[in-house]
């Protein structure tokens, strides 16, 4: 049977095994915030005098990336999407372990973090803008549990991978094993994953609809609507405070006195709440509306950032593992409420063209986040995170200004359609 003629049966079958599949390849994919936890290995292990602004790189590699596939889809695909992400993906890390040792830092730039990141944009973009089209009834929970495969890579595989730098005596062969494994998971999804049946709203979220079968805000274009801007300069502070929290948090911690072991732990924490943080958002989404995961979401990151700037002023490691948990949930929560926002704001239509937007404040909040390391020292942690608290809460303040438009632009429409 053509997939445009499936029943609600079949659809709700079907989508169950996409999204699982889908949230496996997000798994290996995920590595991009595993990066903290490879950073030394890759210094000792490769002879490197640091690792630079080598995370930083990568997420802006990584919003080209998402925004590329969103353009390459109406040429390549679904399936030629992740066929270009599974070989960027396993070059840009084979690449990194086969040269690294020999070549020095600018190999984790161009490989590790421009190939790769890309590699790793047109995967994630792909599968999570194909993927929840499949819930049109049930768009929060299924962000939530796709990007919880995405963002526990550090406490899986993150994990795994240690064991085998272990095992094998050298990150060479852990890059170079990772890459042919996730690029290799992301093409396997290639030949399954595929868009639904274009009847999909309307069988199983007919309210959603309009007397000329649109979605809500589906003509709307997302760059003229002031409800994105609110959402988009809040989201990008906290992408910065995020950051500055991810891709630091194991050298922070030793700073502050934890072993090693103990900031590896601290890192498979964060990653561990980040994950649980985007089921938990998800279904606030769509049980309270996307108004109250903000509100939690948003709150829970300017609670963070006071606990961190304490604990750096005070030299207290405890105060700023919580923070840091914090920051790790509040980051967590981030990319599903845009996920939702956009699914539910502007439609199905331009999906991915419009979340790739949303997502490429993760290029902005990098840029920002390598401007303030420069501008105050990237070893000045408490000014850097000071600046970054009043962030938050003009950042918070945005928040509820969102939550305004929601209702007029959202809210009252719906419950103009049930009038």
């Amino acid at each position: 049977m053509p997939e445009y003629e499936l029943s609600v049966e079949q659809i709700k079958r079907k989508r169950i095994r996409l999204l699982i599949m889908s949230t496996v390849a997000l798994l290996f994919l995920g590595l991009i915030y595993g990066f903290s936890m490879f950073a030394k290995p890759m210094i000792q292990d490769f002879g490197l005098p640091g690792v630079g602004f080598t995370f930083n790189i990568m997420m802006i590699a990584f919003c080209v990336g998402c925004t590329a596939s969103s353009f390459a889809e109406r040429a390549i695909g679904v399936r030629g999407c992740l066929l270009v992400a599974g070989i960027a993906f396993a070059l840009g890390f084979c690449l990194t372990g086969l040269l690294a040792a020999s070549t020095g830092t600018i190999v984790l730039y161009v490989c590790y973090a421009t190939i790769g990141g890309i590699g790793v944009g047109f995967g994630y973009n792909t599968i999570i803008a194909t993927t929840n089209v499949w819930f049109p009834e049930r768009v929060g929970i299924s962000s939530g549990i796709l990007l919880l495969g995405f963002g526990i890579f550090p406490l899986v595989c993150g994990n795994l991978a240690w064991a085998l730098r272990s095992a094998l005596g050298s990150m060479q062969i852990v890059l170079l094993i990772l890459g042919l494994v996730g690029g290799g998971v992301a093409v396997a999804l290639s030949f399954m994953l595929r868009k639904p049946p274009s009847t999909i709203v309307a069988q199983l979220a007919p309210e959603k609809l309009d007397e000329k079968g649109l979605e809500l805000g589906e003509e709307d274009n997302i760059l003229k609507t002031p409800i994105f801007y609110c959402y988009y300069i809040a989201n990008i502070v906290m992408v910065v405070v995020s950051l500055s929290v991810i891709g630091y948090a194991a050298s922070d911690a030793s700073t502050l006195g934890a072993a090693d072991s103990f900031a590896s732990l601290l890192v498979g924490l964060i990653s561990t709440a980040n994950g649980v943080a985007r089921i938990l958002v998800g279904l606030i989404a769509d049980r309270f509306t996307i108004k109250v995961a903000a509100t939690f979401t948003f709150g829970v990151a300017v609670l963070a950032s006071v606990l961190i700037v304490i604990a750096f002023s005070k030299g207290m490691l405890a105060l700023y593992c919580i923070g840091a948990i914090m920051c790790g949930i509040s980051y967590g929560g981030s990319p599903v409420i845009g996920s939702t926002f956009v699914r539910l704001r502007y439609g199905a239509k331009k999906y991915a063209l419009n979340f790739s937007i949303i997502n490429f404040a993760l290029a902005f909040g990098s840029i920002a986040n390598i401007g303030l390391a420069s501008a105050l020292g990237v070893d000045n942690r408490l000014g850097i995170f000071t600046v970054i608290c009043f962030s938050l809460v003009a950042a918070f303040a945005l928040m509820m200004v969102f939550c305004r438009f929601w209702i007029r632009d959202v809210e009252s429409k719906m419950r103009a359609r049930e009038e």
